[in-house]
């Protein structure tokens, strides 16, 4: 009954809701100023940045922050690893200032397959709140980063390198803004991602078109993607993602794949997920692999990074194989640690008791 109560609940249309969003909107506005001033690409359609607005107006509110604190922007990816082409893409950032003394660190994170930046937004209040500015970026499968030629992003990835580039081609903007970069990533904009741009960068395999990458970050890594947790949903999506056709489908975002065995987590999770509309493809699951491999075979042959890293990993994992993760530490060397964690999760960013682990990470790192 409650149920059917509630199906009910929400009328004919969306009208009304979206006309009370509009009012707050407007009231925000009126005492706050505009909530962004970046200019929207053609390519963005104006409903979802419409939404992307009152999301972020929601979001000063509930965080007590002012427009200024967190400011919108785009960072033109352009470039090659290791000979590779790969598209030019608009990354879609957001640059959170920090909370009380600044503590001269700037930390660039890196979301996982099917996340925005806006999945981030507690655990960098806690970054903000140990004085690190932060800039968080929107990967190619969702939220607003894109291209005029391939419009928005669809759930999809082009190649693991891809991912790499686009964290590359951030940290060097930033960099270039003369601030000391440290990186942090999540499961596939860890793995293939944040490790990806750091140990092809050091070994000058990184051709970006602008302002170089620095080398010897320092990084974390949380959860890092480096193969999947066998299960019935990983094995079919696994499967799905290797028919040709199928792999190009949009699946939900939310329970596929299950990124946590905590239930206020899964339902953040779903929260995010609904409101920016995502939407995933299995060929994800595949995207990486090709590029996974040639970074192992260069750690295999001495390869390694110039600067420390410090690696988040549930060993319980629901969808990052926590035994690759071992396999993969083996071969980064002595400048690698890791902290293990006795977890199911995945997803360390929203869950409230494991959102500071990252905290302790950078401060491992010094």
């Amino acid at each position: 009954m409650f149920k059917l109560k509630g199906f009910f609940a929400v009328g004919l249309s969306k009208n009304d809701e979206e006309t009370r969003l509009g009012d707050f909107l407007a009231a925000v506005q009126k005492e706050l100023g505009p909530v962004t001033t970046a200019e929207k690409p053609a390519w963005i359609s104006q409903p979802n940045w419409n939404a992307h607005v009152v999301d972020k107006a929601i979001s000063l509110v509930r965080l007590g922050r002012v427009p200024g604190d967190v400011v919108d922007g785009f960072v033109k990816a352009s470039g090659k690893i290791d000979g590779h082409a790969i598209a030019t893409r608009d990354v879609f950032t957001q640059t959170w200032a920090p909370i009380g003394k600044p503590s001269g660190q700037t930390i660039v994170v890196s979301p996982g397959f099917l996340e925005t930046g806006r999945n981030y937004s507690e655990q960098i209040q806690l970054l903000n709140k140990q004085g690190h500015e932060v800039v968080v970026m929107d990967h190619q499968w969702s939220g607003l980063s894109g291209s005029a030629q391939h419009g928005g992003a669809k759930g999809h990835i082009d190649r693991g390198f891809g991912i790499a580039r686009d964290v590359a081609a951030v940290v060097a903007h930033v960099a270039g803004e003369g601030k000391h970069v440290r990186l942090a990533g999540t499961s596939m904009g860890a793995g293939a991602g944040v490790l990806g741009a750091v140990l092809m960068n050091d070994a000058d395999k990184v051709q970006l078109q602008g302002p170089a990458m620095p080398k010897g970050i320092h990084v974390v890594l949380q959860g890092p993607f480096f193969a999947r947790t066998p299960n019935l949903v990983n094995e079919t999506l696994a499967l799905a993602g290797k028919i040709p056709g199928v792999n190009q489908l949009p699946l939900p975002a939310t329970g596929m794949p299950v990124l946590s065995g905590d239930q206020a987590t899964l339902r953040l999770i779903a929260q995010h997920a609904s409101t920016e509309h995502l939407t995933g493809a299995a060929q994800a699951f595949h995207a990486s692999d090709e590029d996974l491999l040639t970074m192992k075979r260069m750690l295999d042959s001495g390869a390694r990074t110039l600067g420390r890293i410090e690696v988040v990993h549930s060993t319980k994992d629901t969808l990052a194989k926590y035994e690759a993760t071992l396999e993969w530490m083996k071969v980064l060397g002595d400048k690698a640690h890791l902290q293990t964690i006795d977890s199911t999760n995945h997803v360390y960013e929203e869950n409230p008791q494991q959102m500071g682990l990252v905290l302790e990470a950078l401060a491992r790192l010094g």
